[in-house]
């Protein structure tokens, strides 16, 4: 049998390169730049099936208030009572909202944090949403 032996002349840390090229300032100006682009997104409400038009129609209204400024285009789409997969919150059907909207990144976030919020002291409308990105 035969013995290799390795020769090691030490344990060296990785290290990073503190030059930057052409090429990575360049990545770091598209990614900065695309940050404060409006998106655009697509997603579904829905909403209790028990109540009256008014009810939805200012329900929808408080959504949209909740971009601001920073709401770019805004379609909405109604779909009306359809029967849900399982039962959501008690209810075995749901009034369904397609929402197209383009907006900041910063201000969706805002947005969809002020709706993942329950509502205290008043009644709750939406009984789920889901909201993606779109291309």
């Amino acid at each position: 049998m035969h013995s290799i032996a390795r020769v090691t002349s030490g344990v060296r840390a990785p290290t990073r390169v503190t030059s930057t090229t052409r090429r990575g300032e360049c990545q770091k100006t598209r990614a900065v730049a695309k940050k404060n682009e409006p998106n655009s997104y697509e997603g579904v409400m829905l909403l209790r099936p028990d109540c009256d038009d008014a009810t939805r129609a200012t329900t929808m209204d408080d959504f949209k208030a909740m971009f601001g400024e920073g709401l770019v285009a805004w379609e909405q789409t109604e779909h009306g009572l359809k029967p849900n997969s399982y039962e959501i919150k008690g209810y075995p059907d749901a009034y369904q909202v397609v929402v197209n909207f383009t907006c900041a990144p910063a201000v969706f976030k805002a947005a969809s944090e002020e709706l993942a919020r329950p509502a205290v002291g008043s009644e709750e409308v939406v009984l789920r949403t889901m909201f993606m990105k779109t291309a």
